[in-house]
């Protein structure tokens, strides 16, 4: 009798724990057999390099490409996912023509130019926030835009991002930029610090930076982030693959971008869990400050992808009416934006209304 009561346990574990298509007879009845093969067999995990040209995470919109990762999004699509943090969008532009990563953080007028000049042949198949939140910030003794002429302007390095859309802001403001004195300060963090310290008279940096030193004293806010837009409306960085890894890991890519707009959609939604994911990678920042922060972005997640083609035109026909782009051949938002991926991926989601307009019909 203790023989059978085991054989009976054992037979109710096994079934229990292989399911009803296990046994001579097959699936059970109304089971099918694909359904059945499908639930046993879990999704293959891929793996992508995404390459990041700055560090630490900043405390921005674009932030989702790090916390994506450590809030478990990128695991939950399937993908192993490994940040490169690299000092600069030229390291990460020669890290993708090299292989050595997948995807890159970069500038949107990096893209246009390369592709434009058939330099590297990448597109943009989303971008992590919709706007740039850039701003000037100067010591006490500066007055105005006016008053940088002679006066040291620190930059990442000549012909940066930063290098260029501060030029058109001051043209905008009146000021001519060969009269400033533009010197190479580095990553946005180095620069605030030299700022600080007094060794040059005003720099250009992100809001998410400016917070790490708003409280120290002889800096103010020189040009907000909303007159810095107003002058220079671009989108401003976007996520690039080489048409290569486009054709071979199409899959990653569409994964990729589900898991920035699932995590952007969860920020938008809920301060908590941004302010906490963020406090943890950057402890350097006061919660209060971080938590300030949050109420501006509140519009500015990349919660449909941030792919309008419509704006990304905007965007290059702005950058060509810049010096940088005076000799650059022409292209349309086609010839370097992909949209395959955000449409698919919004195909499955849908479409939040009042948000990052697609500016086209998902079907």
């Amino acid at each position: 009798m203790r023989n059978l009561i085991v054989a009976s346990v054992v037979l109710a574990y096994l079934v229990s724990a292989c399911g009803p298509s296990v046994g001579p007879a097959g699936p059970a009845a109304g089971a099918s057999a694909p359904a059945a093969s499908a639930t046993a067999t879990p999704r293959q995990v891929l793996t992508l390099r995404v390459g990041l040209g700055s560090t630490p995470a900043p405390a921005l919109p674009n932030s989702v490409l790090w916390l994506a990762k450590d809030l478990g999004f990128y695991e939950r699509e399937g993908l192993d996912v490994t940040l490169v943090e690299l000092q600069g969008t030229p390291l990460v532009i020669t890290a993708m023509r090299s292989g050595d990563i997948d995807v890159g953080n970069i500038a949107t007028s990096d893209v246009l130019n390369l592709v434009a000049t058939k330099t590297l042949d990448l597109r943009a198949i989303h971008s992590p926030d919709s706007r740039q939140y850039f701003m000037i910030a100067a010591r006490d003794a500066v007055a105005s835009l006016a008053d940088l002429k002679g006066r040291a302007f620190s930059i990442a390095r000549v012909g940066s991002l930063d290098h260029s859309m501060t030029q058109v802001v001051m043209r905008a403001g009146g000021v001519d930029p060969a009269t400033v004195r533009f010197v190479g300060g580095g990553d946005p963090s180095a620069r605030a610090t030299t700022l600080v310290a007094g060794r040059v008279d005003a720099t250009t940096m992100s809001i998410g930076t400016w917070i790490s030193i708003q409280n120290e004293k002889g800096v103010k806010t020189l040009v907000n982030v909303d007159d810095y837009f107003a002058a220079a409306p671009i989108v401003v960085k976007v996520d690039a693959a080489t048409t290569k890894v486009i054709a071979e890991k199409a899959e990653q890519l569409r994964r990729f971008t589900a898991a920035i707009i699932k995590a952007s959609r969860a920020f938008a939604q809920d301060q908590k869990l941004w302010v906490d994911a963020i406090a943890k990678r950057r402890p350097d920042l006061a919660r209060a400050d971080v938590e300030g922060l949050w109420p501006q972005f509140k519009r500015s997640w990349a919660v449909n992808g941030t792919l309008n083609l419509v704006e990304y035109q905007k965007s290059a026909e702005f950058l060509y009416g810049t010096d940088d782009f005076k000799d650059t051949p022409k292209i349309p938002a086609q010839a370097w934006a992909d949209t395959t991926f955000a449409d698919s991926v919004l195909r499955e989601l849908g479409v939040i209304p009042g948000a990052d307009d697609p500016g086209r019909a998902i079907r």
